[in-house]
């Protein structure tokens, strides 16, 4: 049965597309993805134009996100029309619909009209394939093998949802290059670009409300751009230390509840919040660097936190993060120890940048500061030890074997300051 959809037309290039609107019921029951299309499986790598979905991605986040939050949203997506030899375009001004419109709007008449399909059509996505394939999820509340999708429950609402399309006509290399195009020169969103705008994520959203200009961090001494500080910023952090340390501040506690301390639902948060709170403003008053560094966070006290940052460990912010874990391993192992008293135990541990202990430890022999997860694994067991928990025999080994190497037996972690 032939239907009608009210259409813009335009041509980009050498591509004559139409810009539309449809109800999401009515997209999902004709687009069909290249996997699907008969002879894909024997295309070859330069005849495939689509990378395979990620099945994953979907059901975990893109999926949920369509079919539970209210605030919804989706850009146009690109697909491609098989079948359209008798898909036809009609303007206003062909039809005739356009003798009674003033004369300001008559040339406009050419590119408005309706885009007549008859049926068989079927619609191929170039872009936003996982949208696509979400938007079947999220209705059916089950994935591709009818397994159902936790924490998602089925929104058959979504059907009635209008989603703007972009239909061009199919042809097998125009579509190739196209899709090469529009992601190959797609730039990914940064990780601060993520935690910034992520409320999704409950972490991401904690970390935000801490790191206001009323919150235990002032927001203009957080880096939100870069995951590191150069020698002359002013920051104190920076936003994705500030999140890993706030992650791992919620699974020190045991307080994430179920799931990942991330997917914690708003009134998990409300509650875990003034928990984590009283952590960080613990560590930011009572660890000596950390309130030296914050006592004034005008442009006045930028030379100190420069000259923190210089000088010590604890003025970088892979040095910061490692101190955050230490603390809640040597919370967890010193028992019948106060919080105060840990953190006294940290002041009077030794941060220069120049003492050797932290030789393969945060600082490489070149005199460089080390990065990566598995730097901050064995810097916070370092520096628990050094903090008085008791550490196992394998940690110990592990800690020594990488410090001194081959030779590790002949010698022994530095004594600890309790």
């Amino acid at each position: 049965m032939a239907t009608a959809i009210p259409a813009l037309r335009g041509t980009f290039g050498e591509t004559e597309y139409w810009l539309t609107v449809m109800s999401i019921g009515e997209f999902i029951q004709k687009v069909r993805f290249p996997q699907e299309l008969d002879g894909w499986k024997e295309m070859s790598v330069e005849e495939r134009y689509q990378r395979e979905i990620s099945v994953k991605r979907v059901r975990d986040s893109i999926a949920p996100y369509f079919a539970g939050d209210p605030d919804r949203f989706s850009g146009s997506l690109v697909l491609a029309v098989m079948n359209n030899e008798d898909m036809v375009f009609e303007s206003l001004k062909q039809m005739g619909g356009s003798r009674n419109l003033p004369r300001l709007y008559e040339s406009a008449s050419s590119e408005i009209g309706f885009l007549t399909f008859q049926g068989a059509e079927i619609f191929v996505p170039l872009d936003g394939q996982h949208r696509a394939k979400a938007f079947n999820y999220a209705i059916a509340g089950v994935d591709d093998n009818n397994r159902p999708i936790p924490h998602m429950r089925a929104n058959q609402d979504l059907a009635r949802d209008q989603v703007t399309v972009i239909l061009i006509r199919w042809n097998p290399d125009k579509a190739r290059r196209i899709f090469n195009k529009i992601n190959r020169n797609a730039k990914p969103t940064t990780k601060a670009d993520n935690l910034i705008t992520d409320d999704d994520d409950a972490v991401a959203v904690m970390t935000r409300e801490f790191i206001r200009e009323d919150g235990v961090v002032p927001a203009h001494l957080v880096n939100i751009r870069s995951n590191t500080l150069t020698s002359n910023a002013r920051e104190f952090t920076t936003l994705a230390t500030f999140y890993e340390a706030t992650h791992a501040i919620i699974a020190g506690l045991g307080i994430a509840g179920r799931g990942k301390p991330g997917d914690m639902s708003a009134e998990q948060r409300e509650v875990v919040t003034s928990d984590v709170r009283a952590v960080w403003e613990r560590l930011l008053h009572k660890v000596d660097l950390f309130s030296k560094a914050l006592a004034d966070p005008s442009e006045h006290g930028d030379k100190t936190r420069r000259d923190i940052r210089e000088d010590t460990l604890l003025g970088k912010p892979i040095g910061q993060l490692a101190l955050v874990r230490g603390f809640l391993l040597m919370r967890d192992r010193c028992a019948g120890v106060s919080e105060d008293e840990l953190c006294q135990r940290l002041n009077r541990i030794n941060w220069s940048v120049d003492d050797p202990m932290w030789q393969e430890v945060l600082m490489n022999r070149n005199g460089r500061v080390m990065s990566g997860r598995g730097t901050v694994n064995r810097a916070h067991e370092f520096i628990a030890h050094l903090g008085g928990a008791k550490l196992t025999s394998q940690e110990t080994e592990t800690l020594l074997v990488h410090i001194y190497g081959p030779d590790w037996q002949n010698y022994r972690l530095p004594d600890p300051v309790a």
